[in-house]
């Protein structure tokens, strides 16, 4: 490629053009169409515009994995789960975006190709000399994209140059240990390039840590039961699935060496780690996900409303609140949250049933709105209904003496409201995790976020895992402990089969709706316990015998949509298009 093509780089020329705007010298510039490579690669300034486009195409979205696990369901998807959510198929593959990764990670081997054309210079910041920097920073993203098309689809075909049209296009999967050794290698090529700290405007850019978390995370899932059980007997390729040799102690070994050496960098820790109460635990774990900034923070991007890149938060307030409620959290996910004395809730307990949202986890109230949860001031139209600002999906019975009959009186925020009838979520909840309380909707729909793709407890978590795998309880508690102190949560002294369960259910719990659980399942193979028919509540104020409405509403789990698992999941398709234009690539099992 001769020339850049001026639709592919104009964001790169025009950004030029403003840098250069201030001196005359512009004037002399080559014509836009006119940009030839070493022009680019000599500039340290487009060549961090073009950095700055493989960040934008890491995908992220408030429920771009929930509604497709067990944490959260959004009505407009049907009623049949596997038909619209889970069980996908070779002709309507849609998970994994095979084809926008390999494009991104071709634009990182162009970058990587083409970076030692920048002249050198002995100047640091943070550190470190700019073209290492860079460098690192597109060797991480590279083994990013890798790692997220691994996680879907097991061994990929590794391409680490760029192809010309003279190239032999067809590639064959590489095995997933080899896949899980390059994403690791490349982690630690990336981790010796980069800074400890990103300052400046540098921040939020990626840093030693992240790539050391990368590698935490990776190794982790390789040494899990998915990559290291035949599953699939009688597939053909059981290299592209996971290990078909070796030791798997060495590789629970190599996970937990892999998040110690993120935490014995220093410099993360967990938020705010002591609380002094329950309710203080719950508004830190609130506070941690409407922050600008934590010490939890590995691997973000910042999204901001004043600069008009903020998110919507309309898609994820209550109906009654100005907004859509396009995902709440289905019951079994409500359920899963422990008593705030670490009991196991159970819907046959007579007295948690009553009040089923009373005395939980102090996470629970900072993750989950639910009927009676305060949330903010309504608008002023509505405060006559309600001026404290509680969530309401609720009916209530009225006894209406004039027509010697029951009222049903509706909440503002059910899909009954006459506020906005109808409405997405049909679960009885909404997803407060994420959101600020303070964005009013009448006044703009754009919020602030700090999305955390990696943070300090994952890699905590990771540890304790690890330990678990390699045998070592003891210190698999310690470290799940420090987790659920910060929570308000009592320690757990568990062992055998039920110390991996309560690891699980806790990592469910601490990261949820984070996008890992879809991975988890998979990896932990726990497909038939996350995937069946799931609920919703019905929450209903029920007439009293002496004709007064009950105060305390009578919850009652619904179900509100179909599901099964089918063991070919645990991988998901490649699309029939990549496999025809492909010949060498080998279908998951269960897909042809």
């Amino acid at each position: 490629m001769k020339k850049i093509s001026i639709i592919f780089y104009m964001v790169f020329v025009f950004s030029f053009i403003l840098l250069s705007s201030c001196d005359e010298s512009v004037l002399d510039t080559k014509p836009a169409t006119e940009f030839a490579e070493q022009d680019v690669w000599s500039d340290p300034n487009l060549i961090q515009l073009y950095l700055n486009n493989l960040y934008q195409e890491n995908p992220w979205w408030f429920y771009m994995t929930a509604i497709s696990v067990d944490e959260a369901r959004c009505y407009a998807s049907g009623n049949d789960f596997n038909a619209n959510n889970m069980i996908m198929t070779p002709d309507n593959a849609g998970w994994g975006d095979w084809n926008a990764r390999y494009r991104t990670i071709r634009s990182c081997n162009i970058f990587l190709e083409n970076i030692d054309n920048l002249p050198e210079s002995s100047d640091l910041v943070d550190g470190v000399k700019l073209k290492d920097r860079l460098k690192g920073e597109a060797t991480f993203l590279r083994a990013w994209y890798y790692s997220l098309l691994v996680n879907y689809f097991g061994g990929v075909p590794l391409i680490t140059k760029s192809y010309e049209l003279t190239d032999e296009f067809n590639a064959p999967r590489d095995s997933y240990a080899d896949c899980i050794k390059f994403i690791a290698d490349e982690c630690e090529v990336a981790a010796t390039l980069l800074p400890l700290e990103n300052t400046g405007d540098n921040d939020g850019r990626i840093a030693k840590g992240a790539a050391l978390a990368l590698k935490s995370r990776m190794l982790l899932y390789a040494a899990s039961d998915l990559h290291n059980t035949d599953k699939f007997s009688g597939f053909s390729n059981p290299e592209v699935l996971g290990y078909v040799g070796g030791d798997r102690a060495s590789r629970w070994q190599a996970a937990k060496d892999a998040a110690k050496a993120v935490m014995d960098l220093g410099i993360y820790d967990l938020y705010k780690p002591n609380p002094s109460s329950p309710d203080e635990a719950t508004q830190n774990y609130e506070d941690l996900f409407v922050s600008r900034r934590s010490v939890e923070d590995i691997f973000v991007r910042y999204y901001t409303a004043s600069a008009d890149m903020g998110v919507d938060a309309w898609v994820v307030f209550p109906n009654g609140f100005g907004g859509i409620e396009y995902i709440g959290a289905i019951s079994e996910l409500v359920d899963a949250y422990e008593m705030a004395d670490g009991t196991i809730f159970s819907r046959s307990n007579p007295e948690q049933n009553l009040e089923p949202y009373k005395n939980r986890d102090p996470r629970f109230y900072a993750s989950i709105l639910y009927e009676g949860a305060k949330f903010r001031s309504r608008s002023s139209n509505l405060l006559a209904y309600d001026p404290v600002g509680v969530l309401q999906v609720g009916t209530w019975e009225v006894w209406n003496s004039a027509t010697n009959s029951i009222d049903y009186v509706y909440g503002l925020d059910g899909r009954n409201s006459a506020v906005y009838p109808g409405g997405y979520n049909n679960t009885g909840t909404s997803m407060l995790k994420f959101i600020d309380r303070k964005v009013d909707l009448d006044v703009n729909h754009a919020m602030d976020l700090t999305w955390r793709f990696i943070r300090y407890s994952e890699i905590v978590l990771n540890y304790a895992e690890a330990c678990i795998g390699l045998g070592q309880e003891e210190e698999a508690r310690t470290y799940i402990n420090m987790i659920r102190k910060r929570a308000g949560m009592p320690d757990i002294t568990d062992s055998g089969e039920a110390l991996i369960k309560r690891y699980q259910n806790e990592r469910r719990v601490e990261l949820v709706f984070e996008n890992h659980r879809i991975f988890d399942v998979r990896r932990w193979m726990i497909g038939e316990e996350a995937y069946h028919p799931v609920h919703g509540v019905e929450v209903v104020y029920e007439l009293n015998p002496d004709k007064t409405t009950a105060t305390i509403p009578t919850i009652t789990p619904v179900q509100i949509m179909t599901g099964s698992w089918e063991d070919k999941a645990y991988f998901f398709p490649i699309s029939r298009d990549e496999i025809n234009k492909n010949p060498d690539l080998i279908q998951n099992p269960g897909y042809n």
